[in-house]
Parts: C-alpha cells; sequence; structure tokens
C-alpha cells in the first residue's frame, strides 16, 4: 500500500509546523532568515558555522550592480509601475547559465567529483574537456574583475572561519590551476565558485545552489526597484539602448 505523501510544513487553526518545528513559539525571533533557508532545503538548523558560510554567500550574490537581472526589473516597473511582483520576477526569469546560473554549474562540479581516482587527473580531464568543446569551466574567470574576485578571497576567509571542510576548495582551486594551463591565461575563481566552494561545504545539494542565488538576487532586485522609484534609470536605459542598436534600413530591390 503506498505511503502518503510527506508534507515539509502543516498548518493547522492554532499554529504552524515547519519540519517538526513550530513557527510561532519556536522559530520567529529565535532564528534568522538565513537559518530559516537552511531549514526549508535541509530540514536542519545550521550549525553556527554553517549558517555564518550560507549567510555570507547570500550577502555576496545580493548586488551585482547594474546587470541584465536589474536593468530588466527596472525596465518592467516602467512599463508596469506598482507591479513589484512582476518586475522582480521578471529579473529573476533571466538566471540562467550565464547570470547566476554557473552557481548550480560549479556545485555539480565539486558534488559529482568521484571520491576515489586522481584529484589531478580528473581536474586535467575537465579542462580538457570543456577546452575541447569550447565550452566554459562555471566558476572560473569574470569580464570585470579579471585580477581576481574580491568577493572570492573574502567568502574563503569565512569558510576557513567557519571550520568548513577543506576538501571541496583544494578540489577547485586544482581544476582551477588545469583549466589555466589549458587556456594559457588566468581565470580567477569568481563569486559563482566561491559560493559552490562554500554551499558544497555546508551540505547544500547542487540542485538546489540557483535558488540560493535566486533568493539573494530577489532581495537585490527589490532594492533596485526602490532605487529605480527613488532616482529614475530606465529611461537612460532605453536612450542608451536606441543609440547601442540604431535602425538600419534594409536594401530594398525593385
Amino acid at each position: 500500500m503506498p505511503q502518503p505523501h510527506q508534507t515539509m510544513a502543516a498548518v493547522t487553526p492554532d499554529g504552524i509546523t515547519v519540519k517538526g518545528r513550530d513557527l510561532a513559539r519556536e522559530l520567529i525571533g529565535s532564528v534568522t532568515l538565513t537559518d530559516m533557508l537552511h531549514l526549508e532545503i535541509t530540514g536542519e538548523l545550521p550549525e553556527p558555522g554553517a549558517r555564518d558560510a550560507l549567510d555570507a554567500v547570500l550577502t555576496a550574490l545580493t548586488e551585482h550592480g547594474m546587470t541584465a537581472t536589474a536593468v530588466t526589473a527596472r525596465l518592467t516597473d516602467l512599463g508596469a509601475p506598482g507591479a513589484l511582483q512582476g518586475a522582480v520576477a521578471a529579473g529573476l526569469l533571466g538566471a540562467g547559465d550565464r547570470f547566476l546560473g554557473a552557481l548550480d554549474g560549479a556545485a555539480r562540479l565539486l558534488q559529482e567529483w568521484p571520491a576515489d581516482g586522481d584529484p589531478e587527473e580528473h581536474a586535467r580531464h575537465l579542462a580538457e574537456e570543456a577546452r575541447a568543446r569550447r565550452g566554459r569551466l562555471p566558476g572560473l574567470g569574470h569580464p570585470v574583475h579579471t585580477g581576481g574576485d574580491p568577493r572570492t578571497a573574502r567568502l574563503f576567509a569565512v569558510a576557513d572561519a567557519a571550520g568548513l571542510d577543506p576538501v571541496p576548495r583544494e578540489r577547485f582551486l586544482l581544476l582551477q590551476r588545469h583549466a589555466e594551463r589549458v587556456v594559457g591565461r588566468t581565470l580567477p575563481v569568481n563569486v559563482d565558485g566561491a559560493s559552490a566552494v562554500l554551499l558544497t561545504g555546508v551540505g547544500i545539494p547542487w540542485q538546489v545552489c540557483r535558488g540560493i542565488a535566486l533568493v539573494a538576487r530577489a532581495a537585490g532586485l527589490v532594492g533596485h526597484l526602490w532605487d529605480e522609484h527613488r532616482s529614475p534609470a530606465a529611461h537612460a536605459l532605453l536612450d542608451a539602448a536606441d543609440a547601442a542598436a540604431p535602425y538600419q534600413a534594409p536594401e530594398v530591390t525593385a
């Protein structure tokens, strides 16, 4: 006989239970949003070190400047002012392999790393395979921070202070070294790669790592949209788009 589906939360007339914990009496006022995110995903409240690591990742991923996700949210707000949820959702829909999506790819590399075998050989294989298909290894390189992503060193310092397992970082740095050898240029570990190291260290499955980025980015987009109301930039962005991509009349043949 099939077992009944087990839900993660229950609502009754006198309370709400989440993963076996009373939301009103046990959680509200006692845990942080970071704690709740960890509880929702893993079913357990994090240890202090894991909380610090997850919180650092969320902080690092909240703000990226005027990237495609922020521009999309601001332009959506221009077209549909007052629909905050729509503008935030529009920005989040652009979170793919090029923007925010590298995090889960980098975490997958780490979490599917063979437990046996030569780590050097595996890192070499990954780097050369990516080169052969003219692809990129997620979590390496940055178009702006070409000399090194400033967030990476700080995230790794948090990982050290939290006492996280050093193996994920060692593997990712090994992968970086082989990737740089293959392409012949510097490929700094970016914020996605560093975040993947920390999230792997605290036990977050790679399949949900992009969701961690979305949680952080949603907070950042809310900030951008409030900034748009106080200091509008969307019209200037439209003007810049017109200037960058002017209309070119096609040749008409008789």
